[in-house]
């Protein structure tokens, strides 16, 4: 039907609250869009795939590609702050000067970018509907949602733009983002948030995504993240009483179905849970959450967006839970998903706080760090505290009382006695992690993540190959992340960077370690050392001798 058509899909990045695409994860919008165009009748050889980084680091090639298509369409949009280490998401300057610079093709800004209010001069279409959905109508002039549901749509298009990965840069080392469902299931929405900005919701079928995760393994893929919804608990719910309850057999249904396609995958976690469900819900939920924690892997975090834990911004900004409510649902996921499977904890609670709200006073930083200090104390696991900063969403403007020196003092105080201790219960000293993938290199340190779900950033010290995936082991903790050692780790092939990291050592006892001929055991190494240092706390940390690895 379109043998001549070229068309090419940029991927800007996506960010927002229910869905991640910045590298190394890969969002459901560009797939979504990609099986689109192959539903439409294009063939793979007529549909260029690129990242806007790879734009960056070869411009004039890949903008004449763009300029040789008849549609473009750029994916983007970060409608929540964040920092990244895996790529950096298109600015709206860029746009504008991509759509500039493209004078002949239609070219569609898509994604949760739409919802910010834009005025882009360069582009032709803000396709404000589900992902691909208006590039299909631009090429088909039909509509197939007219004789089928959303969701079914979606369903196919997830399954054929399952393709769309091998072309990513990250693959095979790719977090592929699953959509449950679309758009907040709550009556009334926090003020702050575009999720209630998505005009096109819908409930993806369990079937629909257990075949695409299926299409998705066919091609090599074997990292999955159910990131794309507000409240994972209420995935297909049930309602009664008026009320919106956790449907226990379809999340079974959906882990197990995902587990049975893809029994040798690496990574399954999942994002988002609001907190007042659990709590609301707590027979209920624990039993969800145990099944969960039973077919997914280890190190897996629920997202629970308290945002703050001042009863006067809870109220001046809609926002659906309680410090009592967070409270509770911590502790119950600690009771049921935080046990340890090759060291690291199945399922914790992250905890999102977010400034510049409405109503916020200087008081409101004390009710957050007491609400931290209360976690700690009680002895329970966060495994992310994530503070933010209001992004700016159509007419939501942030409104601070309290100067940048008063927020710069409250972070550190919640890094110092919070972040870091908490960092030390949920991965202590000798935690062994896994498939940690070199992502950046400064200086002498290589910093390294796992795929999952908000992975902790890991130092590792050295200059370690781009890519490089590296087992390690915990030594230090710093306020948010760790620093590991290549495991096994022979103390006689150390350099002194890396020696320097262990425990109490420092340089000089470092250089004294490097400049020995041959250690053999641990009784030498404690003569090596003075009398004052305690060489116990070296023995899950170093190896002598390849046979005893």
């Amino acid at each position: 039907m379109f043998n001549s058509t070229k068309i090419c899909i940029l991927d800007g990045y996506l960010d927002e609250p229910s869905c991640l695409g910045v590298p190394p994860y890969i969002s459901p919008h560009v797939r979504y869009t990609y099986g689109a165009l192959l539903a439409a009748g294009l063939s793979k050889e007529q549909l260029d795939y690129f990242t806007i980084d790879q734009l960056r680091g070869n411009r004039e090639e890949l903008l004449s590609k763009l300029r040789s298509a008849e549609i473009v369409v750029i994916v983007a949009g970060t409608t929540v702050p964040g920092k990244y280490l895996g790529g950096s998401p298109i600015t709206l300057t860029e746009i504008e000067e991509i759509g500039g610079c493209l004078e002949e093709p239609v070219v569609f800004l898509s994604g949760p970018i739409i919802n910010c209010n834009l005025q882009v001069k360069s582009i032709d279409k803000l396709a404000e509907e589900v992902p691909g959905l208006a590039v299909y109508k631009e090429l088909t002039g039909e509509d197939p949602t007219v004789e089928l549901e959303i969701n079914e749509v979606v369903d196919s298009w997830a399954r054929l733009g399952a393709e769309l990965t091998v072309e990513h840069p990250n693959y095979p080392y790719l977090m592929c983002e699953l959509e449950t469902y679309r758009g907040c299931l709550r009556e009334k929405h926090c003020s702050f948030c575009s999720e209630a900005l998505k005009k096109a919701t819908y409930q993806r079928s369990i079937e629909g995504i257990v075949k695409e995760v299926e299409r998705l393994a066919e091609l090599g893929n074997h990292y999955f993240r159910l990131g794309s919804q507000t409240d994972l608990l209420l995935y297909q719910a049930l309602e009664e009483k008026d009320n919106l309850v956790p449907n226990f057999e379809a999340i079974k249904k959906l882990y197990t179905g995902i587990r049975k396609v893809v029994p040798d995958l690496k990574t399954l976690h999942m994002d988002n849970i609001n907190p007042s469900t659990i709590a609301d819900n707590p027979e209920r939920s624990a039993k969800a959450l145990k099944e969960i924690a039973k077919h997914n892997t280890a190190g897996d975090i629920a997202a629970f967006g308290l945002e703050s834990a001042d009863p006067q911004v809870l109220a001046a900004n809609n926002i659906g839970t309680s410090p009592e409510k967070t409270f509770e649902a911590i502790k119950i996921m600690n009771q049921v998903s935080a046990y340890r499977q090759a060291g690291v904890p199945k399922l914790l609670p992250g905890l999102n706080f977010l400034h510049g709200l409405k109503g916020e006073r200087p008081e409101t930083l004390e009710y957050n760090f007491e609400f931290l200090q209360k976690v700690l104390t009680a002895g329970l696991m966060l495994r992310r505290i994530n503070i933010r900063q209001v992004n700016p969403i159509q007419e939501y403007q942030a409104e601070y009382s309290y100067d940048k020196h008063q927020f710069k003092e409250y972070k550190q105080r919640i890094n110092e006695e919070i972040n870091q201790p908490m960092l030390k219960r949920v991965f202590p000293q000798g935690t062994i992690l896994k498939e940690v993938i070199v992502e950046q290199i400064k200086g002498k340190l290589s910093y390294a993540r796992q795929l999952g779900t908000y992975p902790i950033l890991v130092g590792i010290p050295g200059q370690h190959d781009l890519g490089e995936s590296l087992e390690v082991k915990v030594v230090d903790h710093g306020y948010r992340s760790l620093t590991a050692l290549p495991w096994p780790f022979d103390i006689n092939q150390a350099s002194v960077a890396e020696l320097k990291t262990l425990p109490g050592i420092g340089k000089s006892r470092a250089m004294r370690i490097f400049m020995a001929k041959k250690i053999e055991n641990f009784a030498q190494l404690s003569q090596l050392l003075d009398h004052s240092y305690d060489i116990e706390q070296l023995e899950d940390l170093i190896t002598f001798k390849e046979e005893e690895y």
